[in-house]
């Protein structure tokens, strides 16, 4: 497993300073209302999206027994889907786009449609990548796509397509994706007898349905509601905000989560030693997660500016509110896979909807308080507070397992606050300059996480999580 997640680590990192590289050249070309625009289709391609798979990715990496003709008729079922969702969402789009009193919309919305019709046609192929563990063609890959879609958008963007830059953007990688999956995963002969194999594997992927069902509503409540009440350009620097505290997510626990189920699924009857991987992996991540964290809350303004350039200020009190969730985002995004490894899909469906529940209620009091930045402030208090949840349905209930069992995280986290506190106390003495504002404070915060892991012992857990991953 350690070359494994070796290998994904790599190809992450580079697709995401890539990415960076990219985000960073369209934040100047591309105005924060074409973002805001580009938000809102998101929001819905991502809900028609979460029907296109129902579960049945991963299925295909939990079910071992699953024969090539039984991938055929899965992909067989999948065309059907594809065309089906497609036509769906470009029918949508109309009252998408009276919704929010937008024209440019239904144009939009349309042109996004082939992002969709691809990633539905992934869904097969990709479980079969990931279920014969094929992770260095998974991450040449995620590179090769990354960099062709993001020229393409440049590009676009250049020529001034502005949101149409965008898209066209998600619709290449997705086309290449597809491609690259299909043609490497060897499927079976496509048939359209679907019927019986969809009967096996309902039951797991009905619970896993279930979860991502209202995992996009906690997930995407927020840009729903901003997109109305307060505007395209409120969305975009929303938007941005919220995207560049995802980075780590998709950079460690991300990666970590998508090795975690192949490998795990095999073990899936001897619940102990997913625990035991499930402290090595919680550990490491913990470990990472707080530096991460600290240097987002201690310099959000430099992390901005750096990012997109001026005019987007408004997006600051946004970014510093969201980064006090991003260290439980990073554990808690690699809880999935265990559920998956367990078997107990039931649970994490149960989890996910105490999550959407809170989002809910958080969504509800920022209404109330009618500013934008409360919608961040209670989206980052419902990912906080989600870390309950989890301990209680995958620590309690799938691993039955104490809630001491997370006191092993403790120590970093202690030593994270004090990192915080430290750096806003002296950052008033640093000299003017982004740069060197954004290099004291990055230096500072690290300065003291060292300084803390050596003293409690955690930087020898962070070698040993390192040294023992696999």
């Amino acid at each position: 497993m350690r070359q494994a997640a070796f290998i994904q680590f790599v190809s992450k990192y580079m697709a995401i300073a890539i990415q960076l590289v990219i985000t960073a050249v369209l934040a100047r070309l591309i105005s924060p209302s074409q973002f805001g625009l580009l938000a809102i289709v998101t929001v819905f391609s991502t809900f028609f999206l979460m029907f296109s798979d129902m579960g049945i990715g991963i299925a295909v990496v939990q079910f071992r027994d699953l024969a090539k003709k039984d991938l055929g008729s899965l992909f067989g079922f999948s065309i059907i889907v594809a065309t089906g969702l497609t036509l769906l969402f470009c029918a949508a789009s109309i009252p998408i786009s009276v919704f929010y009193g937008d024209n440019e919309l239904i144009s939009l919305c349309c042109a996004s449609s082939l992002a969709l019709f691809f990633s539905t046609l992934n869904m097969v192929p990709n479980g079969v990548m990931l279920r014969e563990k094929r992770f260095l063609s998974i991450g040449l890959r995620l590179v090769f796509a990354t960099v062709v879609s993001g020229i393409i958008g440049i590009v676009l963007a250049l020529r001034d397509f502005q949101c149409y830059a965008l898209v066209v953007q998600m619709d290449v990688q997705a086309f290449i994706v597809f491609a690259w999956n299909l043609a490497s995963s060897h499927l079976g002969d496509i048939n359209f007898r679907f019927v019986s194999v969809l009967k096996r594997i309902f039951s797991y992927s009905a619970y896993q349905f279930g979860f991502s069902l209202i995992n996009y509503f906690a997930r995407n409540l927020d840009n729903l509601i901003i997109g109305k009440a307060f505007g395209d350009a409120a969305l975009g620097f929303y938007d941005k905000a919220y995207k560049l505290t995802t980075y780590p997510l998709s950079a460690v626990s991300g990666i970590a989560g998508s090795v975690i189920q192949p490998f795990m699924a095999e073990h899936q009857s001897d619940p102990d030693r997913i625990f035991q991987c499930w402290k090595k992996v919680w550990k490491l991540l913990s470990l990472i997660a707080v530096p991460v964290a600290a240097i987002f809350i201690s310099a959000p303004a430099q992390v901005i500016e750096i990012m997109y350039g001026p005019g987007w200020d408004s997006a600051i009190p946004l970014f510093f509110a969201l980064s006090f969730s991003v260290y439980f985002q990073m554990i808690n995004n690699t809880s999935g896979a265990f559920f998956q490894s367990l078997g107990r899909t039931d649970l994490m469906f149960r989890c996910g909807l105490v999550t959407t529940l809170m989002a809910i209620v958080g969504l509800i009091i920022a209404l109330i308080i009618g500013d934008i930045s409360a919608v961040a402030i209670s989206i980052s208090v419902c990912y906080c507070l989600n870390i309950v949840s989890v301990a209680y349905y995958l620590v309690k209930r799938g691993f039955e397992k104490p809630f001491s069992s997370l006191l092993f995280l403790f120590p970093e986290i202690s030593v994270g606050i004090v990192a915080i506190l430290i750096c806003s106390l002296i950052s008033a003495m640093f000299p003017e300059g982004l740069i060197i504002q954004f290099c004291l404070r990055v230096l500072t915060v690290c300065s003291v996480i060292l300084v803390g892991y050596v003293l409690t012992g955690q930087m020898k857990e962070l070698i040993g999580s390192i040294r023992k991953s696999g």
